[in-house]
């Protein structure tokens, strides 16, 4: 089926083989993503070859339509990216709207990711089964948090998506030590990488609202003492594009290197504590040519921007910080 419903293959293809991937096999669903919107019926009709319509028709009894919303898209891509399986895009791409295609653009390329969950929890749907109920009522046998370790580059944090496999809002509560592993005693900060929105800085536990069949993806870092860098817009691991980085605390500079796109913006997300501002930005490519920087903040988020270039290049950037200044 071309639509949320039918979405349950695919994740319940990765719940039982992603603990396999890159360790004996290179795992890829068997059934393709359902990216598009959603439709009517009689809408599908008009837009979707006939036999897909013919397919869904015998699968799903009454049938609701294809297609789906832009939070179950967003659910889609999500696990697919922080899992490191195989993209199994579908046909649809033709019909893509346009504010799909972002969800893509920030979740490709596949990352070379190592499962840690080594257990399969399986499943048990059968069609047969499932299509006279609804997904509300079906015991899900998919994980309610996946947490990705990350430690390249781009530094050392966690990257957790808290799915919500029901239609109806719910509230998660996270702990970061019981679930996360990571220390009691230190302060976390959390970043909302869909919403590019800082949540703020937190003990051990945080609480996220999670629309239906959404997924909430927030970057935890452990705080320091001087600004960092806490996401990008072009990747949802926050590792591909940044080639380098480093802290220089002499003389309060964070540097960098990133890999852009052509011709889309590229934006660097910093947490900056108080009391400390930004006095320079400033980026250049390969040869020395500068390029433009544009800077907003938002209380301790910084963002840096810089336009897309008209091809693929490597920018080396720099931010000041002097010891002492104000906001």
């Amino acid at each position: 089926m071309h639509n949320w419903h039918g979405m349950y293959s695919l994740f319940s293809s990765i719940n039982a083989n992603a603990f396999l991937n890159r360790i004996l096999v290179y795992a890829m669903p068997g059934e393709g993503m359902e990216l598009g919107e959603r439709l009517s019926v009689d809408q599908a009709k008009k837009k979707r070859p006939a036999e897909v319509i013919e397919t869904a028709r015998t699968r799903e009894e009454p049938m609701i339509g294809l297609g789906v919303t832009t939070a179950e898209a967003r659910t889609q891509v999500s696990l697919v990216a922080l899992s490191g399986v195989a993209y199994p895009l579908a046909g649809v791409m033709p019909e893509l709207p346009p504010d799909r295609l972002p969800l893509l653009q920030r979740t490709l390329p596949t990352m070379p990711i190592m499962p840690v969950d080594l257990f399969s929890r399986g499943t048990d749907l059968e069609w047969d089964t499932f299509k006279h109920i609804g997904a509300d009522d079906y015991i899900h046998n998919y994980p309610e948090i996946l947490d990705l370790k990350v430690n390249d580059k781009s530094g050392v944090y966690d990257v957790v998506a808290l799915p919500n496999w029901r239609s109806a809002s719910v509230t998660k509560s996270v702990s970061f030590s019981d679930k996360l592993g990571l220390s009691p005693a230190s302060s976390f900060i959390a970043f909302d990488f869909w919403n590019q929105k800082l949540l703020g800085v937190f003990q051990d536990r945080i609480s996220v609202e999670i629309e239906g069949h959404d997924t909430r993806v927030v970057l935890v870092h452990r705080l320091l003492n001087h600004p960092q860098l806490i996401g990008t817009s072009r990747h949802i691991t926050g590792v591909y594009s940044i080639e380098d980085l480093a802290w220089d605390n002499s003389t309060g500079t964070l540097r960098g290197s990133s890999e852009t796109m052509p011709g889309e913006a590229y934006t660097l997300f910093v947490y900056v504590p108080e009391k400390t501002s930004l006095s320079k930005a400033q980026a250049s490519v390969k040869g020395g040519d500068a390029v433009p920087v544009r800077h907003e903040r938002a209380g301790n988020l910084l963002s840096i921007s810089f336009d897309g270039r008209r091809t693929p290049e490597v920018l080396q950037w720099q931010l000041n910080f002097p010891a002492g200044a104000t906001p």
